[in-house]
């Protein structure tokens, strides 16, 4: 049961699969080789780069539709307290950036476009209204479940506690707004406190998503695309959104929605979250 270990534990008692990808890696701005380093010093030289945090989901998206096409790219993780890095290259703290030939760009669906353009991968999206509602139904769940974990487990993003700490001040936890949140006078160790609090919850709210989960399975169409027609901008979304789900232990995930996961991980190269579970 990791619940409680303190991070320095678990930053080193983890496995670090979970950072695999198709090109180099780097972990603020130190390179991680998964190739030999002369090899992959040319490769940060010559290959787009793609800035990111491993958690948020609009990083996934553009991580998900770069797997499934296979466009080679140089993936930085930024720690979650850097706005230099962000503010330098696009004027404001923000992620996902691509920075390619033509200079940085922002907004994840607009990069998908740029990158799809020349070879189309992805249907247009549907405009289903019903993925759309029980995502907004489960948010509140999601939130409490959810942002504890993130600062707990070893994500590249809050390796350091300043990154946690950012991350923290600035993501309200229900049912706090995020105007009373930022905008008070509430101190960082109550804030952890209410996260500590909401992961003590877990009890009560992993079954509540386990149910909920229940009605999702019988909105997916099929394990290689949520939409009937084939792969699409549904896919890019729902998928990014649901990635980390995998990071709730003892969460029953249905078997459609497991093997939706499952393939799009390894058809996108976009690693889940099952080794670190809490």
């Amino acid at each position: 049961n990791l619940v409680g270990m303190p991070v320095s534990v678990l930053l080193y008692a983890l496995p670090f699969q979970l950072f695999s990808t198709a090109s180099a890696y780097h972990f603020h701005g130190v390179q991680r080789s998964v190739v030999p380093l002369r090899a992959a010093a040319s490769m940060a030289e010559t290959l787009p780069k793609l800035y990111v945090y491993d958690h948020c989901p609009f990083c996934v998206r553009v991580r998900f539709a770069l797997g499934l096409k296979g466009v080679k790219h140089n993936l930085q993780f930024m720690a979650n307290d850097d706005v230099e890095t962000p503010t330098a290259l696009i004027g404001k703290k923000i992620a996902p950036i691509w920075v390619d030939d033509d200079g940085p760009m922002a907004e994840s669906l607009d990069i998908i476009q740029k990158v799809d353009a020349a070879s189309p991968m992805f249907r247009p999206a549907s405009g289903r209204t019903d993925l759309k509602a029980w995502q907004k139904k489960v948010q509140t769940l999601m939130r409490k479940l959810q942002r504890p974990r993130y600062v707990l487990v070893p994500l590249p993003e809050f390796m350091q506690k300043d990154g946690r700490d950012a991350f923290v001040m600035n993501h309200q936890m229900p049912p706090y707004e995020k105007a009373n949140w930022k905008g008070g006078d509430m101190p960082l160790k109550l804030k952890y406190q209410k996260y500590d609090e909401a992961l003590a919850e877990s009890a009560d709210l992993v079954p509540q998503l386990s149910e909920a989960l229940l009605e999702l399975e019988t909105l997916i169409f099929c394990e290689t695309c949520c939409t009937e027609g084939g792969l699409s901008y549904d896919d890019i979304d729902l998928w990014a959104r649901l990635r980390s789900i995998t990071l709730i232990k003892g969460l029953d995930i249905p078997p459609k929605i497991r093997g939706y996961l499952d393939h799009f991980s390894e058809k996108a190269d976009c690693p889940l979250y099952d080794v670190m579970a809490v």
